[in-house]
């Protein structure tokens, strides 16, 4: 452009014949316009790629943030400790302060959950929150806050969740037992079936049952 801005002073300078100047001028018109629509043409196609290169990284970024989320979820999913071999069971207090097993709902003091936490590879290693929830024959959580019961986070819907009890333990990645028991002074269990679930870290684990007569 300047080249040409110079080339038409220089003309101006140079011709005194008016017509051939304004015939020179227009000629240099034309071109200056030739110019003009080449890199217009040349700016429309480069704004069409531009956006086309935005739609693209758009849609790349949504789809890495998509495969990033799967593969979370896939891990998280995969890193949850499973349990096995629930065994409940209902005890009564004898007059020397022992326990002995009971079928008997109004004989019975407590209830021990043991269990297998599996192994697992994925799960990172560290301090765990081990939640039991004994829910009796009406559909209530059994618990008593002053004795430690209250809620967690249901990993998975993001609900509070009442607990009869829990337990912090340290995970090694290493298949372990525990056992978790529930007693109160004064409870009287009612016959009927009680569910006992458990969750670690707010991620359901296992579920078994136990019936008192």
């Amino acid at each position: 452009m300047d080249e040409q801005k110079a080339k038409i002073q220089a003309l101006m300078r140079k011709e005194s014949n008016s017509t051939k100047l304004n015939k020179q001028l227009q000629a240099e018109l034309a071109e200056l316009k030739k110019l003009r629509d080449e890199y217009l043409e040349r700016i429309d196609t480069l704004l069409v790629e531009n956006e086309n290169l935005k739609r693209e990284k758009n849609e790349l970024t949504s789809t890495v943030d998509s495969l990033s989320k799967n593969l979370e979820s896939t891990v998280n999913t995969a890193s949850v400790l499973r349990s096995e071999y629930l065994k409940v069971l209902a005890f009564k207090k004898r007059n020397n302060d022992k326990y002995t097993s009971t079928a008997m709902a109004k004989r019975a003091n407590k209830i021990e959950t043991c269990f297998t936490l599996l192994e697992n590879k994925i799960a990172k290693e560290g301090q765990k929150t081990i939640y039991l929830r004994i829910i009796e024959p009406g559909g209530k959580v059994l618990g008593n806050r002053s004795e430690g019961s209250s809620s967690f986070k249901n990993a998975s819907t993001s609900e509070e969740m009442l607990f009869t009890v829990s337990k912090a333990i340290d995970y090694k990645n290493e298949k372990d037992n525990f056992c978790m028991e529930f007693e109160e002074q004064d409870r009287i269990f009612t016959a009927g079936t009680y569910t006992v679930e458990l969750y670690v870290d707010g991620n359901f684990s296992g579920v078994s049952s136990i019936v008192l007569r």
